[in-house]
Order: structure tokens, then sequence, then C-alpha cells
């Protein structure tokens, strides 16, 4: 089964654990103008405020702010491969996973459940057993 995957920067760290085929979109050739830069902020992020000088931020207020760094970066003549690591890790990759049977029983074993896994990685799991039937 091969799966595509629109995750955040942690579950797919969480993912490329398993052992299969894994191939990710690479920043390096694809900069955020041609494919934006989306965010995953959980429930919990969105109400947190950090305090800088008296003025109070938000989450996707920071995310926003390495955003606007990252453009810069680049149109002062930094390359994407250098100016990607100011990206936030909620920024989403595109990553598809090629499983064997054996690999994908054993990644169900592992994610597909809730008392355990993290509730992200929990829901693409889920989601892969939903299309799997």
């Amino acid at each position: 089964k091969v799966f595509l995957y629109k995750v955040d920067f942690p579950t797919r760290s969480q993912m490329v654990r398993h052992r299969v085929n894994w191939q990710e979109l690479s920043r390096r050739y694809v900069s955020g103008k041609r494919v934006p830069f989306d965010f995953y902020v959980s429930e919990k992020m969105r109400r947190i405020y950090t305090n800088i000088d008296g003025r109070l931020f938000e989450t996707h207020d920071l995310i926003d702010i390495c955003l606007n760094h990252y453009y810069q970066a680049i149109e002062q003549g930094i390359k994407p491969q250098e100016a990607r690591r100011i990206i936030p890790q909620a920024a989403y990759t595109q990553i598809w996973g090629a499983f064997q049977p054996m690999q994908y029983a054993n990644f169900m074993k592992l994610r597909d459940d809730e008392v355990h896994a993290q509730w992200e990685i929990a829901q693409v799991a889920k989601a892969m057993r939903e299309l799997v039937g």
C-alpha cells in the first residue's frame, strides 16, 4: 500500500522510524512561494501567549514572524535549504510511504492505539485503516 500524507514535522519524525519506503517533498528545490507553507497548531498551543518586551504574541504571530524572516532571507540571496531552518516544527510536509503487508501491520499495531500513541499519529493510523478497509 502507498499513502500520501500531509503531516507536521514531529509527526513525520515518528512515522519515518518505521522501516518503509519513504519519499518527501524537498524544500531544497521547492520554495515556499511554489508550494506555500501550512502549519498545524493544536488547540492547546493556540491558547499560549509569549510576552516579549511587553508585547503579547500568539503562536500564529510567532509562525508569521518566522515565515517573514524566511522570505526576507530568500530575497536577500540565501538559498532555500539554509533559509528553511527558520521554519517552525509546526510546518506541514508531504511524504509518501510504501508499506509491505508486514510493515503496515506493525505500523498499525504501534500507532493505531489511542491510549499509547500520540494523538496526531493515532489519527493518521485511523485514516489509513479507513482507506484500506
